[in-house]
């Protein structure tokens, strides 16, 4: 599977191609980091990115695109990195190619099972991921780790929906984040589970934008959840 992974910023816009397939060094396709300047009109700083992600799925066809969300809570730069992303996901949805959001914190905690890392996950953390995941000695600009990181599990998720990738060979966090993570909410009847792992999240943290036709906007049903996880999960639980 070819994904793109984007790790978008006004000033270190970060993004890299992955191949699932590929072994070592091959793995990263190509990555990049782009930037623009303060001093440039704010609106023409998001057309350049969303020309820029324009190009990058013109030049390399990938099947699945992962994008960074905004962090939740994150102070004045929400808004702002909210807005870029609107504008990426604009060309994506144009594009018509299947999406996955992942937050910072969310990313970083995919990442450090990998890396062996059990405190604070840096850039070089990020960095370190890349190195490990490629075999290659030679170490990338941090943005584009973290695009790396982004179109890597990107590959994992979607991989574990089209059962390329069974559940019980996910990493932990993995397991957690894409298929395990539950909340406890009040009802009127007691307490209920309610799934919340980003399978569950079909337009909100994922899009099956390929599923809409050309000259349609309306977001598509939810595919159903694949029996096969529920029953791995319900399997979990009864042990």
């Amino acid at each position: 599977m070819i994904s793109l992974g984007l790790d978008p910023s006004l000033t270190g816009f970060g993004w890299a191609v992955h191949s699932s397939e590929a072994e070592g060094i091959k793995r990263r396709v190509a990555s990049g980091h782009e930037a623009t300047f303060p001093t440039n009109v704010p609106v023409a700083r998001f057309i350049f990115y969303r020309s820029l992600v324009k190009r990058l799925i013109s030049t390399f066809q990938p099947e699945i695109i992962g994008i960074e969300s905004p962090a939740y809570d994150a102070g004045p730069f929400t808004p702002i990195h909210h807005s870029l992303m609107m504008f990426c996901l604009e060309t994506i949805f144009e594009n018509r190619k299947d999406c996955v959001l992942f937050d910072p914190a969310t990313l970083k905690s995919l990442a450090r099972k990998s890396v062996g890392n059990k405190g604070l996950m840096t850039k070089l953390s990020m960095q370190r991921f890349v190195q490990l995941d490629t075999n290659d000695a030679d170490m990338i600009d941090n943005n584009e780790a973290d695009a790396y990181c982004i179109g890597y599990f990107a590959a994992r998720f979607y991989g574990l929906l089209s059962e390329a990738i069974k559940p019980e060979d996910l990493t932990e966090s993995e397991f957690r984040i894409f298929l395990g993570k539950i909340k406890k909410i009040n009802t009127i009847k007691g307490k209920k589970i309610k799934r919340v792992a980003h399978a569950f999240r079909e337009n909100s943290r994922y899009f099956n934008f390929s599923k809409i036709p050309q000259g349609r906007v309306d977001l598509p049903e939810k595919s159903a959840i694949n029996p096969n996880l529920i029953k791995y999960l319900e399997t979990l639980e009864k042990e």
